[in-house]
Formats: structure tokens, C-alpha cells, sequence
């Protein structure tokens, strides 16, 4: 695998003086996917191009972001697109100029016409630039886990969107909302959505808007303006008598807050001087043409869900990616940029420890006058050590933080989880199923469905009636045990306290064994809970289960 021209902020800047400055030939350039390769051939664009175009590369993550700052709207690669930039782009940097090709849509015949067509000439067995333009319409729900939408444009068709053009750490389905407008570039039959840079300047001093909490302690509370935009509200600003803040607030509330300003701009938020009556700016969109990302009167973003059919609204079952985008979002952008400036600073300190060895041992006064000034300068640059050695703790003491609030955010994804899985459950045989399958559908990712298979499953004459008693919490727990027996995993699951039913409670005692040859397990679906309850399921001969009861720990009976 090639590694790619671009792979610094550094050369991300000279890339873009590049790109903006007049050239005397085109600049096509190619961008990796997140794991570094390529959807078009480089070798051969080079080839092809040799004299007639300046061909780079790029690598996906910190490279493209910056060059995104630096580049006129619209006008990016990332993601494994490419595009090229006529010698003349500075002039007029419109996007149209420069045709963006998205991978799997485009072949590197098409990138080499594109090149050719901005020097004036012409090749062959090429394809046509495609019918790129800007579309609107309404999203109408998700497919493929999440990694689609379905979209009605204005004109009644209806396409398929992408985040091809979103960062990595902006799902789609963060940034899309069910029955809310969108657009973007459309390519063919597929939609780009196109991100919108937080604007704080929406923001005055004194307004109210609204916000999701993404993290609580007792202490204090992280809530989001917009996914890469975390405001620290300590108790003091949650509550006149200063309760915990636990109590008050939970992860994936959308809260009204007041704006406050501090000097310099930064901005902070308050919930003790909000005015029930007072006007709610609307929160940010995150991409273009798309609606507020947050609403009162609507799911959060983290309510979220694929459906298997694009007329169907999203369930709100799948809190959890969504969760991980807006918890994790700022922590990862910060702790790589902390990282960074660590690593400058350490370099730092060693370029100024080797100045002050320099200055004491390897440079003899030669006068009064030079043996005091470097006297005084290494007395500077001893100053300058302490002061770098004094930021380099308190940026480490940061990341420090920041790493233990990127854990807090993976503890507030697992409580959105399992939030998500406390959705309201129908205690009939259809509703049942129904969650058993979409349960399944959580609980298990893509690469491990093929191991963790749904098998076939009954439901025995008493089952339903078991679960009269239990409540939404009970039933919940219930159904994750059921899905676990039925697709083996609970033999692997120590909590699970998974073993044979006997006929008597002695260790000698035979086990159960239906007259068709069905064994009978018991499993654990509570622990340390008065009466706790276990799920009782037959295994017939060839594999199939046979749900029988949720019974309380204390009772044996099949």
C-alpha cells in the first residue's frame, strides 16, 4: 500500500496554496479510506497523467479536516473520494469546476477526463462527467444498519443517501432526521448530505436554546450544543441549592439552558436563570438544508433506528450509535489534539535542555561582557524550561481528564443501551417474537450474527402467562435472557449460571428429560434481587428451543 503524500497539517497547508495559487497544470487529487487504501488507482492515474497533471495524495483523518479549513466550501476530499482543480481554480473556486468522485460510483478513467478535460484536451473510453447538482427533500427513514437513508427528493423521486462526505465521527444517522428536510449533492441515485461547521455566533449572550446531555455525575453534567461542542455545567449551574447533579439530570436529556458569554467568547450554560417563557433559539443543524438537531417536541438524535422499510419511521430502539457520536465526538478530537501538542512540547523541552548544556559547557566565556550574557541567558532559558515543563502537566493533566470523560461517555453509552432495551415491551406471543428478534439485532454486531445465530425457537404453552407479573425493567432483562438461550450464548456467559434442571435438589438427582427427549435448562435473568428470577427453556433433539417459563428463583418446576 502506498502511503500518501499528505499526511500532516503542515502539508495540508502547502497543499492548499498549492490547490488556490495559479498552476500551469491541473492537481488531481486522491484520497485514502480510513484504513489507508485506495479506491483508484494512483499508479495508474500517475501513468496516465505524466506531464499533463500533477497527481497527489492524501490520507483520510487530521490531513483532510485541516485541509477542509483552509479550502473554499464545498471544495474537500476525503473518505477515498478524489477531484481535480483546474490551474485556474483560485480565480473562481467553485465546486462545480471540480467534479467530486465518490468511490464505488466512479472509475479512475473517469479522474483521468477530468484532468485531461481542464487541459483543453481529449482522451478515450472515458466516461462523461456525471449529472452532479443540488437536491432537496425530506428523509424518510434508514436501512443497512444505520449506513443509509431513504430520501423523497422535492420531485417525488426517492434515492438512497450517504455519508460520503461526512467526517468519520458524524454518523449518518446522527445527522439525519426522520420526516425532516435535508439536502446535498446528488450523483446518479445517491444523496451526499454535506456537514455544516458549528456556528457559535448563533449564539448571544443571554439566549436560551437547547442541549443534549451526554455525561452526569453527581458533581456536574456535560451537555452538547452540537456533536464536536461540550459545555461543562458544574452543580452551581444546574441547581440554586446545589443537589447533585445525578439527581436532577440524566444521559440523553434534552434540556433548555440559558447562554451565558465569558469574556473572550467561551460559552457557558445555566439552568437556574431560565425563563420558562423566554423564546428558544433553535439548536444547530449539522448538515446542509437539514433541520435543528435537536427539538422538545421530537425523539432525540439518539432515538434513532434502521427499519427494513424506508416508509416506516425509525424505531426508537437503537440509542446506541447515535450515543457514541455525540459522546465520544469532542473527547477523541481532543485527545488527539492534546496528544500532539504534547508531543511538541516534549520536543521542545529537549531542544531547550540541549541549549542550556550548550550554554553551560560547551561555549567558554571569552569576556567579562559575553561571560554574563550567557549567564543571563541561561537563566532565560532555565526560566522557558520551567514554564514548557509547567504547560506540558497541565496539558498532560488535561488529557488526563478528558481520557476519564471519554470513559464516563462509554459508561453513558452502556446506559443508553440499556435504556434503549428498557423500550416498551407488548407481552404477547407477536410482540414477544418482535423484540426477541430486535433484541437479537442489538445485542449482536454484524461479524458476530454468523456465530450468535437467531435459532429456530417455540414458545411453550405457559410462557406467555409467566411474564404477567413482571414489569417493563423485569421483562426487558427477561427477553435478553431468552436470546441468549436461543442462540447458545448463554454458555458463555458466567452471570448467565447456566445448568441442567434436576428432578429433586440433590447433586445426584437425574436430570430432566421431557418424553421427546428434551432437556430442560435454567438460566439466570436476575442476580442479587429478592426472589430472582430464571428463565426455564427446553432444547429439543436437533437444536431447537422451546421457551417454557420465567418462574422465581425459588421455583423447580419445568
Amino acid at each position: 500500500m502506498t502511503s500518501a503524500d499528505v499526511t500532516t497539517p503542515a502539508d495540508a497547508e502547502a497543499l492548499a496554496t498549492r490547490i488556490l495559487q495559479p498552476r500551469e497544470r491541473p492537481l488531481l487529487l486522491v484520497s485514502t479510506d480510513h484504513d489507508g487504501a485506495y479506491a483508484f488507482d494512483v499508479d495508474e492515474l500517475r501513468a496516465e497523467l505524466d506531464g499533463i497533471a500533477d497527481v497527489v495524495t492524501i490520507a483520510t483523518g487530521i490531513p483532510t479536516k485541516h485541509l477542509e479549513s483552509l479550502l473554499p466550501e464545498k471544495t474537500q476530499v476525503f473518505n477515498g473520494a478524489a477531484r481535480s482543480y483546474p490551474p485556474d481554480f483560485g480565480d473562481d473556486p467553485d465546486w462545480e469546476r471540480s467534479h467530486l468522485r465518490f468511490p464505488g460510483q466512479a472509475r479512475t478513467r473517469d479522474l483521468i477526463h477530468d484532468a485531461m478535460a481542464q487541459t483543453g484536451r481529449r482522451t478515450v473510453q472515458s466516461a462523461p462527467a456525471a449529472g452532479i447538482h443540488r437536491v432537496s427533500g425530506v428523509v424518510q427513514g434508514f436501512v443497512a444498519d444505520g449506513t443509509r437513508a431513504m430520501v423523497r427528493l422535492d420531485d417525488g423521486t426517492t434515492v438512497t443517501a450517504s455519508a460520503t462526505l461526512l467526517p468519520p465521527d458524524l454518523p449518518l444517522m446522527a445527522a439525519l432526521i426522520v420526516g425532516e428536510p435535508v439536502s446535498g449533492i446528488l450523483d446518479g441515485a445517491e444523496l451526499h448530505p454535506e456537514p455544516l461547521a458549528p456556528d457559535l455566533g448563533a449564539f448571544p449572550d443571554g439566549c436560551h436554546t437547547l442541549a443534549l446531555v451526554v455525561k452526569v455525575t453527581d458533581l456536574r453534567a456535560t451537555a452538547q450544543l452540537h456533536p464536536r461542542i461540550s459545555v461543562v455545567l458544574r452543580r452551581r449551574d444546574v441547581d440554586p441549592d446545589e443537589r447533585p447533579v445525578s439527581d436532577l439530570l440524566a444521559v440523553g436529556d434534552v434540556i433548555r439552558a440559558r447562554v451565558h458569554r465569558k469574556p473572550g467568547g467561551e460559552i457557558a450554560l445555566s439552568l437556574v436563570d431560565v425563563d420558562p417563557d423566554a423564546p428558544v433559539l433553535p439548536p444547530l443543524a449539522l448538515v446542509e438544508g437539514g433541520a435543528p438537531w435537536l427539538s422538545e417536541d421530537r425523539p432525540r438524535p439518539t432515538d434513532a433506528e434502521p427499519t427494513r422499510d424506508a416508509d416506516h419511521a425509525a424505531s426508537p430502539a437503537s440509542a446506541a450509535p447515535a450515543v457514541a457520536a455525540t459522546a465520544d465526538v469532542a473527547t477523541r478530537h481532543d485527545v488527539a489534539a492534546l496528544a500532539h501538542e504534547i508531543t511538541a512540547l516534549r520536543s521542545e523541552l529537549l531542544a531547550l535542555t540541549n541549549l542550556v548544556a550548550r550554554s553551560n559547557g560547551d561555549r567558554p566565556p571569552r569576556a567579562g561582557d559575553d561571560a554574563e550574557r550567557l549567564r543571563a541567558e541561561n537563566e532565560r532559558l532555565r526560566a522557558e524550561l520551567s514554564r514548557e515543563r509547567a504547560e506540558r502537566a497541565g496539558a498532560e493533566a488535561k488529557l488526563a481528564e478528558v481520557t476519564e470523560d471519554r470513559r464516563e461517555a462509554g459508561r453513558a453509552l452502556k446506559d443508553a443501551r440499556r435504556a434503549a432495551e428498557r423500550a416498551h415491551v407488548d407481552p404477547t406471543a407477536d410482540g414477544i417474537r418482535l423484540e426477541i428478534e430486535r433484541t437479537w439485532g442489538i445485542r449482536t454486531a454484524p461479524g458476530e450474527r454468523a456465530r450468535w445465530p437467531l435459532r429456530e425457537y417455540s414458545l411453550g404453552a405457559g410462557f406467555i402467562e409467566s411474564l404477567a407479573s413482571l414489569d417493563e425493567t423485569q421483562l426487558s432483562k427477561a427477553v435478553r435472557a431468552c436470546v441468549d438461550a436461543i442462540t447458545g450464548r448463554d454458555r458463555e456467559i458466567p452471570a448467565r449460571e447456566l445448568h441442567r434442571l434436576r428432578t429433586g435438589e440433590g447433586g445426584d438427582d437425574s436430570y430432566v428429560v421431557r418424553a421427546d427427549g428434551a432437556r430442560c435448562w435454567r438460566s439466570s435473568i436476575e442476580q442479587n434481587a429478592p426472589g430472582a428470577r430464571r428463565l426455564h427453556y427446553w432444547e429439543l433433539p436437533g437444536g431447537v428451543i422451546e421457551l417454557s417459563r420465567v418462574v422465581h428463583h425459588d421455583d423447580t418446576r419445568p
